[in-house]
């Protein structure tokens, strides 16, 4: 069962950039960033509701959505939109593959037990780091030439930070929520939705204009509600269920397929065939993968 869920998580993750690509060709970044919350938001709504699930926080216990909110929605949700302006989905995807690494050294640092540094795993961290390098070399010189060059690598700046913010909430998720008894999951959850929802429409109405009723076709429609309730909510519900069952690092490795699907919707939907830096360094993420996932003797 818990592989079974691993894989469909993989692919709510993996064809999320596609789908939030999608949007930002129509949106601007905060817009298109809050209508995906608010579809995942909806979609709580509708689901808690139906269990008659208490969603009350006491104001002593609102730190913990907030913070979550924070990592695994505000923060990276909006750094994905702002980078896929200026980059695509298979980059999005490598990049958001890079989450165990930033995951393991977060847990290092915070958790005991497996979750701790060797020499074996200090190589992976190196040869990971090393894969992104890769990736981000033609861009890094084409910054030096013209402005689209320089504007890319922002991009992939903006994506490496949404990495960084799923790999310590990916962590912090199982100290904040999951292991949490005064406040339930399911209202820990929605209150995390709500705070993003809030914060991203009042910046959207401060920063951005208010984009028009008739940009909203069906292709919009269908990428808002497949990012927002199939690669946000139902995603995070099995997240936390795999956090449960395998602890935050091994869940982490379900970020090991995001990269493949993520590279296989660019190809399909819009007739981008990989660069050979992309897979000379998406080769070199899965190698140190490997080494940060396997297992430690005690």
């Amino acid at each position: 069962m818990s592989y079974f869920l691993a894989f469909l998580l993989a692919l709510c993750w993996g064809t999320a950039f596609l789908f939030s690509k999608n949007i930002v060709d129509v949106l601007p970044p905060c817009w298109s960033t809050f209508f995906r919350v608010l579809a995942g938001l909806l979609f709580f709504a509708v689901f808690f509701g139906a269990q008659r699930a208490n969603l009350k926080c006491p104001l002593r216990e609102l730190w913990r959505p907030i913070v979550i909110s924070s990592l695994l929605i505000l923060l990276p949700f909006a750094a994905l939109s702002w980078g896929l302006q200026y980059t695509v989905p298979t980059i999005a995807g490598i990049f958001n593959g890079t989450v165990p690494i930033w995951s393991f050294i977060a847990g290092a640092i915070l958790l005991k037990g497996e979750d701790r540094f060797t020499w074996r795993r200090a190589a992976g961290v190196v040869i990971g780091l090393a894969g992104l390098l890769v990736i981000m070399r033609p861009q890094w010189q084409a910054a030096w030439q013209t402005h689209l060059g320089e504007m890319a690598l922002l991009g992939y700046g903006a994506l490496l930070f949404m990495a960084l913010c799923y790999g310590l909430g990916n962590v912090l998720t199982k100290k904040i929520m999951v292991d949490c008894h005064e406040l339930s999951w399911q209202a820990n959850t929605f209150h995390q939705y709500l705070f993003a929802a809030v914060m991203l429409l009042a910046v959207a109405l401060t920063l951005e204009s208010t984009p028009s009723l008739t940009v909203f076709n069906t292709r919009l429609i269908v990428s808002i509600l497949c990012s927002g309730v199939f690669s946000s909510a139902v995603a995070f519900l099995l997240m936390v269920a795999l956090i449960k069952r395998w602890g935050a690092t091994r869940m982490a490795s379900v970020t090991y397929f995001s990269p493949v699907i993520a590279m296989a919707t660019d190809i399909l939907f819009r007739s981008r065939t990989p660069h050979q830096p992309e897979v000379i360094g998406l080769a070199l993420i899965f190698i140190s993968l490997w080494l940060i996932q396997k297992k430690v003797k005690a």
